[in-house]
């Protein structure tokens, strides 16, 4: 949780000062001295983010995820294969599953795969292989299941939307057997486009971004937490430009509007062309030794 006294506010993940970084519609963000990460203080509401995002399901939030089946299958593929070769095959748990997509591309390469998602909604849209494979919940419950500890859990864009990430990757452990991997993805803090852009970042989401990690924040939380052989690298995923561009609109309709005056003159066949890009997010393998 982030840390207050009557001098300062302090980084949730290291506790050193942290300065205000920039306003963005109603929330303040916080920039650590010592970390680089960024995060809200105060935290929003808890029941206007669950809100926004029964408002965001409402509204077809998952149908344009589903219409992204074919560049998020890519991009899971990839992964699946990334992280084969780090693990070996094995039970997986994919926490925040979503529509099963990485279930899916994880039975692919031979991994008995699961998934976590507590949407029913983002379940029913998962496919006939993946869809048994689903459970509706979240880490507690199958925690309190006391459910086999898996060879490996992946969280992908998850932890940047909790409130007190040290307590969600804490959360994660009795669901990894001893020796076995956790990956997750999440945006980086010191990527160009942050500098560049600042305030207009589109990884500043006030309903949803809550705490944005560094390369440096990431690997001390997990090290915090008990886990070892920490690994980083840039995050890719498969977009088109044109896929990239109308995700950005959302967020910053100025940027949205640049890019259609500027796509008239480049062939459709170019913007639509599927291409691995990392867009400012990191990636992080860490072992879980046991305790």
């Amino acid at each position: 949780m982030t840390v207050q006294t009557k001098r300062r506010v302090a980084c949730p993940i290291c506790a050193s000062p942290a300065r205000l970084y920039c306003r963005k519609d109603s929330a303040r963000y916080y920039s650590c001295q010592a970390c680089n990460t960024l995060f809200q203080h105060p935290m929003p509401a808890a029941d206007v983010m669950a809100k926004y995002v029964d408002e965001e399901y409402a509204t077809g939030a998952y149908q344009d995820y589903v219409r992204a089946r074919d560049l998020k299958m890519l991009t899971f593929r990839s992964r699946a294969r990334q992280i084969l070769t780090r693990s070996g095959r094995g039970r997986l748990l994919d926490v925040g599953a979503a529509c099963g997509y990485f279930v899916e591309a994880a039975l692919e390469v031979g991994f008995d795969a699961y998934g976590l998602e507590i949407s029913p909604v983002a379940i029913s849209a998962a496919a006939e292989i993946a869809r048994p494979r689903m459970k509706q919940g979240d880490v507690n419950h199958l925690v309190g299941q006391q459910e086999t500890p898996f060879d490996v859990v992946t969280a992908f864009d998850i932890i940047e939307h909790v409130f007190d990430p040290m307590a969600f990757l804490e959360s994660l452990t009795p669901l990894i057997r001893p020796g076995g991997l956790l990956v997750i993805t999440t945006p980086d803090t010191g990527h160009a486009l942050r500098y560049v852009m600042r305030k207009h970042w589109p990884m500043l989401q006030p309903l949803q971004h809550t705490v944005l990690f560094s390369r440096r924040s990431l690997e001390d939380a997990l090290r915090r937490v008990g886990f070892t052989s920490v690994s980083i690298v840039p995050a890719r995923k498969v977009l088109t430009a044109d896929y990239l561009a109308g995700q950005v609109g959302t967020l910053s309709p100025a940027v949205g509007q640049v890019y259609q005056l500027g796509s008239r003159v480049v062939p459709a066949a170019v913007r639509q062309r599927p291409v691995g890009v990392n867009i400012g997010e990191l990636m992080a393998f860490a072992a879980w030794p046991g305790r």
